[in-house]
């Protein structure tokens, strides 16, 4: 069981490069730095603002699931994406038992992930 410490009420979560997040960690992102060409891209594969992801595995490659697809990203790129614990984590027990409930915004989605939220509204329910 992984414990976290006790944050103040009214406190900003701390935002850390998903490169340090424990392995079935579910998080949200904070921001993504680097140049706006690779900002961009990772934008269209699902890493943008306020979306959810869980960490599967590290490495040489970081590999994430995100938007309902697993992606591998170098340790670089992964330094440079800056995640939040996920506020529906608190309280709960790290693993994969929560990766069915990921969740995308779609305000700030990719056409991806608008399209997936679209058809779990449809079909009341997760989709895959």
């Amino acid at each position: 069981m992984h414990v976290r410490p006790e944050q103040p009420i009214g406190t900003a979560p701390r935002a850390f490069p998903l490169s340090e997040a424990s392995v079935g960690a579910q998080l949200r992102i904070h921001s993504v730095a680097g140049n706006p060409c690779e900002s961009h891209r990772l934008h269209e594969m699902g890493f943008c603002r306020r979306a959810e992801l869980v960490k599967l595995c590290h490495g040489a490659m970081t590999v994430c699931l995100v938007c309902g697809a697993r992606v591998g990203l170098s340790a670089s790129v992964a330094q440079r994406i800056l995640v939040t614990a996920s506020p529906d984590e608190s309280g709960k027990e790290e693993g994969p038992s929560e990766v069915g409930s990921l969740r995308s915004f779609s305000g700030e989605g990719t056409f991806f992930c608008r399209i997936l939220d679209r058809f779990r509204r449809n079909k009341g329910g997760r989709a895959g």
